[in-house]
């Protein structure tokens, strides 16, 4: 979803959220016009807000959690010196492995998709794909390890 569809989605949803009965619904029938999806993006967030009580809209979903892992933690060898990012698979870390004194990058599969046995298995099928390639624009896999039930890639730093 874009960012305009979800300011729309938004503000459509905040304006109904001021009305009652047959107003909202008069409301969503002129703000949602011919846009079927977005009345029932809208009608789930009403439904949401009604099953959760107030103030549903004040955290946005895409907000960024904290990071997993704080500068200066260990894994196993591994020291973080900085956070570079986080995507659906969990987050990246740049660290320095203190046995071979060289920077790594750190991708690490957080506790709670750790116990999924799905996420697990598809995270640790990354890895055999990563470690079964050869070029210059692939990173290459250094390590895989687990560490306070949190599962871990180490990758070589080239690019960071």
């Amino acid at each position: 979803m874009t960012a305009d569809r979800v300011s729309d989605v938004l503000r459509v949803c905040q304006e109904a959220l001021g009305r009652e009965g047959a107003a909202r619904a008069a409301y969503l029938d002129a703000a949602c016009g011919s846009d079927p999806v977005l009345r029932r993006e809208v009608e789930a967030l009403l439904a949401e807000s009604s099953a959760g009580g107030s103030g549903f809209l004040e955290t946005p979903p895409w907000a960024p959690a904290p990071p997993a892992l704080a500068v200066g933690q260990r894994l196993g060898p591994y020291e973080v010196t900085g956070r570079l990012g986080a995507g659906g698979m969990g987050e990246v870390y740049r660290a320095r492995d203190t046995r071979l004194d060289r920077t790594v990058a750190i991708k690490v599969l957080p506790a709670e998709l750790s116990a999924d046995p799905e996420r697990r298995a598809r995270f640790e099928r990354e890895a055999r794909v990563i470690s079964a390639l050869n070029h210059p624009h692939i990173c290459t896999l250094h390590d895989i390890g687990q560490q306070d039930g949190s599962t871990y890639l180490v990758m070589a730093s080239t690019a960071i």
